[in-house]
């Protein structure tokens, strides 16, 4: 009885170390493991919050070009209100709205159609579209909106089989209809079904009403009701296929619209409905609400809680294996430190033990003798070179080692045997020819003095090798992106240096290569002289922490011809959120501009003049009133051709036309710079002249009128006299626009009355 407690007193003493160092090093990896576990799945969400973040941000600018879009195409055809088929494919064409809008499927036009004129505008657009009819129009509605013409992105025969259908007919479309009417602006529709689509695929539009050039007085009120522009769009081609489908292989999206209920669900990426419920398989990313058109849709990005839990398990196992690693190896060294001098012994009971300590380790493990031959190897390694453990002893490594990475190998075992631990990285090639690649730490051993055998452990990366290629090659691939992208895309540091840019960036400053522009700054580019300025924005960017968008100026192209560029400047932010950069994209908006300048002429501009309209005269007229209320000095004068109906029918209206277009330059031709003349309609004109000192200079302005067309008009050779007829009233304080008007329209009257080719002047 004593000899067994002496037995057991001497075995205590023996393993009390090296059980504490195990017990010890057990719990520090398995609380290093806990507190990685926990630290990584909160970074992984962090990061996938500020990726969300970012998708909301480019999501609402997608919607904000959406109804944009829209909106322009109504102008168009309200600034010139009889478009062709061929206008409005012409207009799809030159703004490049499918290519430029992922999403949106189609645009269309209704024209506004009233019950009493149904069958004539039937018999009208048949004469276009042969055999055209209102299909299913509203019941007892007194106006119907059917479609005319359109243009579908992914369907060219759809908006064909579409025709004539009344869109008015649909609630949800009428609702909409209704609203955008009521406030002269777009509005989307709620979520419904398409018409006629076998594959019942839910859509949302947006309506933006047409509007017909206002009658003659009106003051800046809108035109009456012409009828809609209407674009739709697909709520799964939307959210399913944004950012090439990484949206919704990162995240389950859902939007709801206007509250969370399933009636309002708009997106389910997953079908789950997770805002509905109580599960827990989700966690919420970010929540955000984007209001377009007059709704609002509510946004949940959920992060899928198995994969935040699977990549953090990763990383946490990866960490208590290696602390368990080093507890094994401390155990170890604590249990062969009190035979350190017997070097035999050493490697026989490491031997003995290697089985019982690293058979069942995750990682490969295994022992080579000084001449690099196997000695011993768990179960794990005999898998990896496809050999059984017991026919692997006495075998040497580098037969394993694939022929590239002989010398390396060779190399590690030299460091290792000269009593340094070595981490590397090899492929290996095992019996059945497949090859792996193993990440291998290899730990000298020693027995006295002596290098008595090596330890390896090594662990099979070949997944992560391919992920990381997999990796460098998305790198690769958005890089190709970038440069096969008209805009100009760049990035640079909080000094303002270049740190990148896509291809057509290069071609502007005229570079080669990224390498020529990374570490440059604008001022050593061919915009140097804007270098301070550009300094300048990208400060207020980086220290305000907000985007600079759409910045619109002139510049010069590198040949030297002169156009419009527009600018967004977004702050680049870390981790912490602090400004690391500025990301810029530039777009050269030249054809836009023209654009915007072409629909400006049209809506403000007479065609045949090229005078100013009506509605442009009644915007100067009253800004003219409100200077003369401070400055007096204003005169209006209406005039017209004498006896233009008899020349119109005695000549043709051809004539009419070109006398109007004389009458035009001759009265332009004796005005002051400051005066603004405009075509009413007709014959009719009006001239607006400020800066006059007394009545008698309004005078002055009519004689000169009536003189100007003394000389007959030359047409085709032919002469024909033209003479005027002039009222002319002179701004009192006090008086309104209306009130100038009618004063100076009546004055003509009594010119005309007077015997014609006169001037009258108000209250005299």
């Amino acid at each position: 009885m004593a000899s067994f407690a002496e037995f057991i007193r001497i075995t205590a003493g023996r393993m009390g170390v090296p059980a504490l160092v195990f017990a010890a090093g057990l719990a520090l990896s398995g609380y290093a493991c806990q507190w990685y576990w926990q630290r990584s799945e909160a970074h992984q969400l962090d990061q996938l919050g500020d990726a969300a973040a970012q998708y909301e941000s480019l999501l609402r600018q997608r919607l904000e070009q959406y109804v944009s879009a829209t909106r322009a195409l109504a102008a168009f055809f309200s600034a010139s209100y009889a478009i062709s088929p061929e206008e409005f494919d012409n207009y799809i064409k030159a703004s490049r709205v499918f290519d430029r809008l992922e999403g949106m499927s189609s645009f269309g036009y209704l024209p506004r159609v009233p019950a009493a004129r149904l069958a004539a505008f039937e018999a009208e657009t048949a004469h276009t579209f042969p055999g055209y009819q209102v299909i299913e129009p509203r019941s007892g509605a007194s106006d119907y909106y059917p479609l005319l013409y359109g243009q579908h992105a992914l369907d060219p025969l759809r908006m064909g089989r579409l025709r004539g259908i009344d869109f008015g007919a649909v609630p949800a479309r009428w609702r909409a209809m209704q609203r955008a009417a009521a406030t002269d602006e777009p509005v989307a529709t709620e979520l419904h079904t398409a018409l006629r689509d076998p594959g019942q695929r839910p859509v949302v539009l947006i309506f933006a009403p047409v509007r017909k050039p206002s009658a003659a007085g009106a003051r800046g009120e809108p035109g009456a009701l012409g009828g809609f522009i209407f674009s739709a769009l697909y709520v799964r081609q939307l959210f399913g296929t944004f950012d090439d489908g990484r949206l919704a292989q990162q995240f389950d999206l859902e939007v709801f619209d206007g509250n969370v209920s399933a009636a309002a669900l708009v997106f389910d990426g997953d079908g789950a409905g997770h805002a509905l419920q109580t599960d827990r398989s989700h966690v919420l990313a970010h929540r955000a609400a984007l209001r377009f058109g007059e709704r609002t849709w509510l946004m949940y990005f959920y992060a899928k809680r198995t994969q935040l839990a699977a990549d953090a398990l990763n990383e946490a196992a990866l960490v208590f294996a290696v602390g368990m690693l080093l507890t094994l190896i401390a155990s170890y060294a604590a249990v062969a430190w009190p035979r350190y001098a017997s070097g035999k012994r050493a490697v026989r009971d490491f031997s003995e033990r290697f089985a019982g300590f690293f058979e069942h380790h995750p990682f490969a493990v295994f022992a080579l003798d000084p001449q690099r031959r196997f000695l011993q190897a768990n179960q794990q390694m005999a898998r990896e070179l496809g050999v059984r453990r017991e026919a692997l002893a006495g075998m040497p490594v580098e037969q394993f080692i694939a022929g590239p990475d002989r010398q390396a190998m060779a190399r590690s075992l030299d460091e290792v045997l000269a009593g340094n631990t070595v981490a590397t990285t090899h492929q290996v090639e095992s019996a059945d020819g497949r090859r792996s690649d193993l990440s291998v730490v290899l730990i000298p051993m020693s027995a006295g003095d002596t290098i008595s055998h090596v330890l390896g452990f090594a662990e099979n990366i070949t997944d992560r090798k391919r992920a990381e290629a997999a990796l460098h090659a998305s790198r690769q691939m958005l890089q190709a992106i970038l440069d096969n992208i008209p805009q100009s895309v760049f990035w640079k540091d909080v000094d303002s240096v270049y740190q990148g840019g896509n291809r057509s960036l290069l071609q502007a400053a005229g570079l080669h290569s990224v390498d020529q522009l990374v570490g440059k700054t604008d001022a050593d580019l061919r915009w140097k002289d804007m270098a301070d300025y550009y300094r300048q924005v990208d400060l207020e960017v980086i220290r305000s922490g907000v985007p600079r968008m759409r910045m619109q100026a002139r510049d010069v192209r590198h040949d030297g011809e002169a156009c419009w560029i527009e600018t967004s400047k977004i702050p680049l932010k870390d981790d912490r959120g602090q400004v690391m950069g500025v990301l810029a994209v530039t777009e050269d908006i030249t054809a836009r501009k023209y654009m915007e300048e072409e629909l400006f002429r049209r809506a403000n501009f007479d065609t045949l003049t090229g005078l100013p309209n009506r509605g442009y005269f009644n915007n100067q007229l009253e800004e003219a009133v409100k200077r003369a209320q401070r400055h007096h000095g204003l005169a209006l004068m209406y005039f017209d051709i004498d006896r233009f109906k008899q020349i119109n029918d005695t000549h043709g209206h051809d004539v009419g036309d070109s006398v109007i277009r004389l009458f035009a330059q001759r009265i332009r031709s004796v005005l002051r710079e400051a005066d603004f003349i405009a075509r009413l309609g007709g014959d009719e004109f009006v001239l607006i002249a400020e800066g006059l000192n007394e009545a008698g200079d309004a005078v002055v302005i009519a004689q000169k009128l009536v003189a100007a067309m003394a000389a007959p008009f030359d047409l085709a050779g032919a002469p024909l006299p033209v003479t005027t007829s002039i009222g002319v009233a002179w701004f009192e304080a006090g008086m309104t626009p209306e009130a100038l008007v009618k004063a100076a329209d009546q004055a003509m009257y009594d010119a005309k009355r007077a015997g014609r080719n006169c001037y009258r002047v108000a209250g005299q």
